[in-house]
């Protein structure tokens, strides 16, 4: 997915989203959920906006899901009012760099998350319902560090998944350069594929 950072720093403030962009590595970290409804699926992306040491706009997107994977939509194992779909939304101070199973990656640091649970087992998305803020573990992370990862399968119970390890590393490595100017909280927005298409109009 092309995006500019123009386009992108227009639907964040359309949306009524902070868009960060005073100083060096000022990181603006989002999801694009895909109208695409199919299940375990890396059909979505996620991506970071931030201005480098010359000034200069970057932005890097990478594909993902933003979804849980089928093993989770279909097996209640965490929650007994389902598995957490993230609610689209701008949710400040939401990870901090820590681990997600033994391996560096962005760690949920706040309360604030809503979401969904998808309590019917029918292996479908539910994005509607009540509205739940018990989250915990909601983190940034990767698939594996061994092997190709085609399936979301059991790598997201609701986290933000990001295939490929290798792009993953590309993405904690801009993270780490943030650390001295902004401190260890990031706020990730999370948008739908709507919100651009939209923008077009």
């Amino acid at each position: 997915m092309k995006l500019n950072y123009e386009l992108l720093k227009e639907v964040y403030i359309k949306k009524g989203y902070e868009f960060f962009d005073r100083g060096t590595y000022n990181l603006n970290l989002f999801g694009i959920r895909s109208n695409d409804l199919k299940v375990n699926e890396f059909n979505d992306f996620m991506g970071i906006a931030y201005k480098d040491e010359l000034g200069n706009d970057q932005v890097f997107v990478f594909k993902a899901s933003t979804k849980p994977g089928l093993y989770y939509l279909k097996h209640k194992k965490l929650n007994e009012n389902g598995t957490a779909i993230l609610i689209p939304n701008q949710y400040k101070s939401a990870w901090r760099l820590g681990y997600h199973k033994g391996y560096e990656a962005l760690q949920q640091n706040t309360t604030n998350f809503k979401v969904w649970r998808d309590a019917d087992s029918d292996g479908e998305f539910d994005y509607s319902g009540d509205i739940y803020s018990d989250v915990a573990g909601l983190n940034a992370h990767t698939t594996s560090f061994k092997s190709t990862i085609e399936r979301v399968g059991k790598y997201s119970a609701g986290c933000q998944v990001i295939q490929d390890d290798k792009e993953f590393l590309i993405f904690l490595s801009i993270i780490k350069k943030s650390l001295d100017f902004y401190g260890n909280s990031f706020t990730y927005t999370l948008f739908t594929e709507d919100d651009f298409i939209n923008n077009k109009n």
